[in-house]
């Protein structure tokens, strides 16, 4: 099994995130893998990170991006916080090579796996949050997160049905949508596709088009429409 971080790699941990903490044992928490430790790992802190990432991401959105409507704010934030994004970043500063596992996790490599390597990245947010004045860890994720919000705004892709509905389930169930033809009428030179998109096998929505990816479309933003109305439903019954 790996020697816990010493105090050099801490060192070298907070010189790469621009934080040094008071309670050296959170940031040293956030970096175990539960095959290290399996009472004493991140999933806690990630847990929180996660929580504090969403608000911080939703509020600047919302104080600086005012032009976004609603449903854009949604799909940029999804972007903001996937695993993707956030997996760069943990990577681009050099945190994932500091992750603590054990020999179960070393023969899996699982410290090289995108999806554990966000969730670092979340536990590292959490640790900073318990550290510190929430006013830290917002300029913390501000200062990483701000060049994909606007690499991702300026790329329009926030206005694409596809594009919108698979970055929201990428972010809220950690899969990607899956498009069925179930029908094709007409001639030839003249078809029109029917087309279904599934989420963990269920059905979220339907659309036809003259082509399979304008039916494609067409389905995704009745996937979208259903699952705004789902989210003002609970809402308003809340």
């Amino acid at each position: 099994m790996e020697k816990i971080i010493d105090d050099k790699a801490i060192a070298k941990v907070e010189k790469a995130i621009g934080y040094v903490f008071k309670d050296k044992t959170l940031l040293i928490t956030a970096l175990k893998h539960s095959s290290y430790d399996k009472n004493d790992n991140y999933e806690k802190l990630e847990f929180l990170g996660d929580s504090v990432l969403q608000i911080v991401v939703s509020s600047y959105l919302f104080n600086t991006h005012k032009y976004l409507q609603e449903g854009e704010m949604t799909v940029t934030r999804a972007y903001a916080v996937c695993e993707e994004t956030l997996s760069r970043i943990c990577i681009r500063l050099g945190v994932d090579k500091f992750i603590h596992i054990g020999m179960s996790g070393i023969a899996s490599k699982v410290n090289k796996n995108r999806s554990v390597i966000a969730d670092v990245f979340e536990s590292i947010i959490g640790a900073i949050y318990m550290d510190s004045q929430f006013e830290y860890v917002k300029t913390f994720i501000i200062a990483n997160i701000n060049e994909f919000i606007v690499e991702y705004i300026k790329s329009g892709d926030n206005n694409d049905s596809k594009t919108k509905l698979q970055h929201f389930v990428q972010s809220q169930f950690q899969d990607e949508p899956k498009y069925v033809v179930k029908d094709e009428n007409g001639p030839p030179h003249d078809k029109t596709f029917t087309v279904e998109v599934y989420v963990n096998s269920k059905s979220y929505g339907k659309g036809k088009g003259k082509t399979k990816k304008e039916a494609q479309q067409a389905a995704a933003k009745d996937a979208l429409n259903k699952i705004e109305k789902k989210v003002w439903n609970n809402n308003d019954s809340q």
